[in-house]
């Protein structure tokens, strides 16, 4: 469960989901660890007035991807030797203009109907299918090779699994400042209006072109 904590009289807020992807640990697989940064804003907040958002990656690698004033930028840690510190890897980080992967979260016999049918047309399209069991590692990849990604809305799970304050809002915010989308099937995730701490939304992110392709379904 998220909480609220207030440590002080401090010009920020901020959200964090300390371990995304847990479920990877025991195999030794890639999890992370996703934040945002609020500027004088209460939370739970949208995620339209986000100052910043981020995602570190724990793999073969520990990286740091970080968004903020409409720029997407990748460090990695221990460039040079220097094991502590992070260096730029990519700066300006733009999704490809043409989407290669694909990847949806959930059981596929509780897809609502038109998840089932766009991911259909993705085969079509000849996409590879990529998903690792973490946000960060799954959108990791489209950020790097494009494409469309999504933990949509389920017949038993309307509203989905991630929860909009500490993963949808980050996440999307990177996705549109690397010239991506994200929506919940019927608004931009980021002008969705808080109703909790804890609430979850349906969550499509990935190049602009398929997000909208995949709203006109619904």
């Amino acid at each position: 469960m998220g909480e609220v904590k207030d440590v002080g009289r401090g010009r920020f807020s901020i959200v964090l989901d300390p371990l995304d992807g847990s479920s990877n640990v025991r195999s030794n697989n890639i999890f992370g660890t996703i934040f945002g940064v609020f500027d004088g804003t209460r939370l739970p907040a949208r995620g339209a007035d986000l100052l910043a958002a981020g995602y570190m990656i724990y793999g073969p690698a520990t990286t740091l991807v970080y968004a903020a004033r409409g720029a997407v930028h990748e460090f990695v840690q221990g460039g040079g030797g220097r094991t502590e510190e992070f260096f730029l890897m990519h700066e300006g980080l733009r999704l490809p203009a043409k989407g290669k992967l694909y990847g949806v979260g959930g059981h596929r016999d509780q897809w609502i109907p038109e998840v089932k049918g766009f991911v259909a047309e993705l085969e079509r399209d000849l996409m590879n299918l990529r998903y690792g069991g973490s946000f960060v590692g799954d959108f990791n990849q489209i950020l790097h090779y494009g494409g469309f990604f999504a933990y949509p809305a389920q017949v038993d799970k309307p509203a989905g699994k991630y929860r909009l304050q500490f993963e949808s809002n980050p996440i999307a915010f990177i996705a549109e400042a690397a010239g991506g989308a994200g929506t919940t099937g019927t608004e931009r995730i980021l002008d969705v209006a808080p109703a909790g701490i804890d609430q979850t939304v349906p969550t499509y992110v990935g190049n602009r072109d398929l997000v909208d392709r995949f709203r006109k379904r619904l």
